[in-house]
C-alpha cells in the first residue's frame, strides 16, 4: 500500500514538472461580465437598494425596444434567469430581453412575503404583520419601472419572477395591479394556505383567472415535490383539481399552468421551475420559427418578415429576428451566409436590407452587405456599405476587417 502511494505521489510530481517545463501555466487575464451593478436610492423603501442589470448582446446593434424580466432574489437568481433566456432567445424560444435583478437587503426578504395562515388560523412563514408586498409595488410602480423606462430602451412586456417569500409580491402584483406585468412566474409556492380575506392562494387565482375582464397575462406555479411531501395530501390535489376547475372557466387570453416538479427541494425547482414559467410566457407552438422554409421561399425577406409581424401581433409588442447566436443558422447573419454560398443574390440583398433596418449600427451586417452588391456588380453601394461597416466599427478590434473590404472596393 505504501509502495502505491509513493507511486502516485511520484506520478503527481511528474506531471507538475512536465506541466511546468512545457510552460502550461494557468494565468488570470480579465473577468467574464453578465451585466452591471446600481443603486437605487428609493423613497418608497426608505434605503438604497442595489440593482442589477443585464442587456441582451443585440442591444448595442439594435434602435429596438426589449422585454424586461424583473428577478426577485437577484443575489440568487440573476445569473440563472439570465443564462436561461440567452440560452431560449438563441434557439428563438423566446425574444431577447433585459434582465433586471433585485437583491435583498439583510432582514427584508420577509417583506415581500403575503400574510398568510394555515386552517388553523396561525400565521405562516414568520409571523403576522411581516407582509409589505404593496409597498414593493409602489416601488416597482414609482420607482424601478420609471427609472428602467427612462435608461433602457424597453417596451411595454414585462414579467416578474418570486420565489419563496418573494413571490408575495409577484402575486399581489397579479391581482392587485394586473396592468403592472404581464408574465407572472411563482416558484416554490404555497396555494393552500389562506390570505387575510380568509380565501386560499388558490381560490384566490381561480377568481382572477376566471376573470374575463382581465387583458392577456401568462402566470406559472410550481412547488418542489419535496416541499410537497412536508405540506400533504391536501396540497398536492391542488394542483389537479385547480387545472380541472378552470378548464371550462378559464379567461382565454390567460395562459397558466401548475405544477409540481418532480425529485427538486425548495430552492433546487428554481432552475426548472424558470424555464417552464418562460415556457408558460413564451409558448413553444407560438414560437415555430422555420427558418430552412424561409430559405426555400421566392422572398425570403418578406417570408421573415411577415412570421415576426404575427409574432408581434401575438404578443402586443414589436419581436424582430436575432442577428446572430450560438452555433445555430437560425439567424440573420447565417441565413445570409447561405444565401451567398448559394448563390441566391436576389434574395439575399433583400435579406440584408432587412437586416439593417432591424441592426442599423451592426458593422457586420453592412460588411455582408457590401459583398452581396459587389456580387450582384453593384459597386458604389458597396463601397458605401463598406464605408457604413469602417463607421460603426470605430473602436473594435475587428476594425482592420472592414478596412480591408474597403481598401479592396476602393482599388
Amino acid at each position: 500500500m505504501q509502495c502505491c502511494i509513493r507511486y502516485i505521489i511520484i506520478t503527481i510530481s511528474l506531471f507538475t514538472f512536465n506541466s511546468n517545463a512545457l510552460g502550461i501555466n494557468l494565468q488570470k487575464n480579465g473577468h467574464i461580465i453578465s451585466g452591471d451593478k446600481y443603486s437605487l436610492k428609493s423613497s418608497v423603501l426608505d434605503e438604497e437598494r442595489e440593482i442589477f442589470i443585464s442587456l441582451p448582446e443585440s442591444y448595442k446593434h439594435s434602435s429596438h425596444h426589449y422585454p424586461v424580466i424583473y428577478v426577485m432574489d437577484g443575489e440568487f437568481l440573476f445569473d440563472l434567469t439570465r443564462s436561461m433566456v440567452r440560452i431560449r432567445a438563441a434557439r428563438n424560444y423566446m425574444p431577447e430581453s433585459i434582465i433586471v435583478g433585485i437583491p435583498n437587503n439583510t432582514g427584508k426578504r420577509i417583506e415581500m412575503a403575503l400574510e398568510l395562515f394555515d386552517d388553523k388560523g396561525n400565521p405562516f412563514f414568520y409571523g403576522n404583520g411581516l407582509g409589505q408586498t404593496n409597498k414593493y409595488l409602489k416601488f416597482f410602480r414609482n420607482e424601478l419601472i420609471p427609472q428602467i423606462e427612462e435608461k433602457f430602451r424597453v417596451n411595454s412586456h414585462r414579467t416578474i419572477i418570486g420565489m419563496s417569500p418573494s413571490f408575495g409580491s409577484v402575486l399581489q402584483a397579479f391581482w392587485s395591479e394586473p396592468d403592472l406585468f404581464s408574465g407572472y412566474i411563482v416558484l416554490a409556492a404555497e396555494i393552500g394556505k389562506k390570505l387575510k380575506s380568509g380565501k386560499s392562494i388558490g381560490e384566490k387565482l381561480i377568481d382572477e383567472i376566471s376573470d374575463k375582464k382581465r387583458s392577456k397575462a401568462s402566470i406559472y406555479i410550481g412547488i418542489a415535490s419535496r416541499d410537497i411531501i412536508k405540506r400533504g395530501q391536501k396540497e398536492a390535489a391542488l394542483y389537479v383539481d385547480i387545472p380541472k376547475k378552470l378548464k371550462n372557466i378559464a379567461n382565454p387570453n390567460i395562459r397558466y399552468k401548475f405544477e409540481i416538479i418532480h425529485d427538486e427541494d425548495h430552492y433546487g425547482m428554481s432552475v426548472p421551475g424558470i424555464q417552464h414559467g418562460l415556457e408558460t410566457i413564451y409558448a413553444r407552438e407560438v414560437w415555430d420559427i422555420d427558418y430552412r422554409k424561409m430559405w426555400r421561399s421566392p422572398d425570403p425577406a418578406q417570408a421573415l418578415s411577415d412570421r415576426y409581424q404575427q409574432l408581434s401581433e401575438h404578443y402586443g409588442f414589436k419581436i424582430i429576428p436575432l442577428e446572430k447566436s450560438f452555433n445555430s443558422i437560425h439567424n440573420m447573419m447565417k441565413t445570409a451566409e447561405i444565401l451567398y454560398r448559394q448563390n441566391k443574390i436576389e434574395r439575399l440583398i433583400p435579406w440584408l436590407q432587412l437586416a439593417v433596418e432591424y441592426y442599423p449600427h451592426s458593422p457586420a451586417l453592412y460588411s455582408q452587405l457590401s459583398k452581396a452588391y459587389t456580387q450582384a456588380g453593384k459597386n458604389s453601394l458597396a463601397i458605401s456599405s463598406a464605408e457604413k461597416a469602417v463607421k460603426l466599427a470605430e473602436g473594435n478590434e475587428d476594425i482592420n476587417v472592414y478596412k480591408s473590404l474597403l481598401k479592396t472596393l476602393a482599388h
